[in-house]
C-alpha cells in the first residue's frame, strides 16, 4: 500500500476514510486484475472522480510497470463522427477534411490509461462502437480496413447509475458487461469522519491565500457544525464544502486569527442550506437518536444470534426480507391488511416456496429425497403434498397426496 500513500499524497487527496475505501477498492479492480479488465468509476458530482482517475493511472504505473500517460475524453462534448475520430483517428480521405492519416487519442494512450469521462452521454451507436475496444482491445481507425490493438487501461466515468441507465435502454447491457471491473465513490456526507479533516485543509489553503501565518484552523465546534449541516442536508460534493469554506475564510473581517469559530460560518451555511450554527442541536439530537438506535439493534441481533447458534448476516438478511415481505402487503393487485396474521401466512408461503426451490424437486417423491432416503430423514407423504398443495395448489388442486406426478 506504500505506493497508494505516495500517491494519494501527491495528489492532495484528503480524508482518511476515503483513502483505506478507494485504495482498497483500485486493488481490487485494477492491481489484482493486472489491469486488463475495463474499470467502471462512478460517483455523484463533486466526490472526486477525475482524482481517482489519475491516482488509478499513477497506481498502475508504479505497481504494473505502465509507462505511458493518462489521456481523457469528455463524452458530452463529443459528436458520434468526431467522438470516433478522435478516439480511433482516421485515415487519409476518410471524410471530408481528412488531408493526412491521423492517429487517434487512443494510440497516445498506448501504454498508459484511457479515461472516458461522461461516458453516460455517448449515444447508443458510439457505445456500440466500444464494444470491439472494451471486449477485445481492438479497433479500427476510420476509413481503414485493418485493425489496430491497444494496451491501454480503460475506464470508464460516470456520474449516473449505469445499471439503472440499462434498464432505462439509455445504456447498452452489452458495453456494462464488457467492464466488470468497478470503483463505487461514497457521497461526502456518508463519510462524515472525513469532513473535519477536509475542512481544515481547506480553511488552511485559504488562509494562506489571505496570507494569515498563524492560522491553525476552525476551532472544534465549528468543526462539528459543519459536519452536522453536510449531514443533515446530504451533501455529496468535496467541491462544495471547499467553496462553503473558502467563502467563510475570505468573508472573515478583523485581525489575523488564529482560529475560526463557529460565528464565522453560520451566514454560509444558512447561504448554502437554509440554515446556521444555531441549529446543530436539532442535529446533534437526531444524530444520537441514530446511532443509539443503531446500537440498540446491533446489540439484539447479536443476542438473538447467539441464543440460536445463527450467523449474525443471516439474521439481518431474514429481517429484510420480512421487511419486504410486510411492505407488500397493502400493495400489488390483492392488498391486505399488514397484520400479524396476514405477515405470518404471507412468511410461510415464502419460506414454502423458497424450500421447494432450494430443493430442486420436479415432484413431491424428488422433494421428501432431498432431506434424506431414511424415512426417518423425509417429510411425512401428507407434508409434502401441504406443501406441493400451497405452492402449486391452482395447478393441481385435486392430486391426492403423494402423488409422483412431474411439474409441467
Amino acid at each position: 500500500m506504500d505506493a497508494f500513500a505516495t500517491t494519494f499524497d501527491k495528489l492532495g487527496i484528503v480524508g482518511s476514510r476515503f483513502r483505506e475505501d478507494v485504495a482498497s477498492q483500485v486493488q481490487a479492480a485494477v492491481l489484482s486484475r493486472r489491469g486488463r479488465d475495463a474499470v467502471r468509476l462512478a460517483g455523484l458530482t463533486g466526490t472526486g472522480k477525475e482524482l481517482v482517475s489519475s491516482l488509478v493511472h499513477e497506481v498502475a504505473r508504479c505497481e504494473l510497470g505502465r509507462d505511458g500517460e493518462i489521456v481523457e475524453i469528455n463524452c458530452g462534448n463529443l459528436s458520434d463522427s468526431l467522438f470516433e475520430s478522435s478516439l480511433f483517428g482516421h485515415k487519409r480521405g476518410a471524410f471530408t477534411g481528412a488531408n493526412a492519416d491521423q492517429a487517434g487519442l487512443l494510440e497516445k494512450a498506448k501504454g498508459g490509461t484511457l479515461v472516458l469521462d461522461e461516458v453516460q452521454n455517448l449515444s447508443l451507436d458510439s457505445q456500440g462502437r466500444l464494444l470491439r475496444l472494451i471486449g477485445e482491445r481492438e479497433y479500427r481507425p476510420v476509413g481503414s480496413t485493418s485493425l489496430k490493438r491497444t494496451d491501454a487501461l480503460i475506464v470508464l466515468v460516470s456520474n449516473l447509475d449505469l445499471v439503472a441507465l440499462t434498464r432505462d435502454g439509455r445504456f447498452r447491457r452489452d458495453l456494462l458487461d464488457r467492464a466488470p471491473a468497478k470503483i463505487n465513490l461514497l457521497p461526502l456526507w456518508s463519510r462524515r469522519e472525513d469532513i473535519s479533516e477536509l475542512a481544515t485543509t481547506f480553511a488552511r489553503e485559504a488562509a494562506g491565500d489571505r496570507g494569515w501565518t498563524e492560522f491553525e484552523g476552525p476551532t472544534r465546534r465549528a468543526l462539528a457544525d459543519l459536519e452536522g449541516a453536510l449531514v443533515e442536508h446530504r451533501e455529496t460534493s468535496v467541491r462544495r464544502l471547499r467553496e462553503l469554506v473558502r467563502d467563510a475564510v475570505f468573508a472573515f473581517e478583523g485581525q489575523d486569527p488564529i482560529s475560526l469559530e463557529s460565528s464565522a460560518f453560520s451566514k454560509v451555511l444558512r447561504d448554502f442550506y437554509g440554515a446556521g450554527t444555531e441549529d446543530r442541536d436539532a442535529w446533534d439530537r437526531a444524530d444520537i437518536e441514530e446511532r443509539f438506535d443503531l446500537a440498540i439493534e446491533a446489540q439484539t441481533v447479536a443476542r438473538i444470534a447467539e441464543l440460536h447458534a445463527l450467523p449474525q448476516t443471516t439474521l439481518l438478511k431474514l429481517a429484510r426480507v420480512l421487511r419486504e415481505l410486510h411492505g407488500s402487503l397493502t400493495g400489488g393487485e390483492k392488498p391486505v391488511p399488514s397484520s400479524y396474521r396476514n405477515l405470518m401466512a404471507r412468511t410461510s408461503l415464502a419460506t414454502k416456496a423458497a424450500l421447494w426451490l432450494l430443493s430442486g424437486a420436479r415432484n413431491q417423491s424428488e422433494f421428501r429425497r432431498f432431506f434424506g432416503t431414511n424415512p426417518h430423514e423425509m417429510p411425512p407423504k401428507s407434508v409434502a403434498w401441504q406443501i406441493y398443495h400451497d405452492v402449486f395448489g391452482s395447478l393441481e388442486e385435486t392430486s391426492p397426496p403423494g402423488t409422483g406426478e412431474e411439474l409441467n
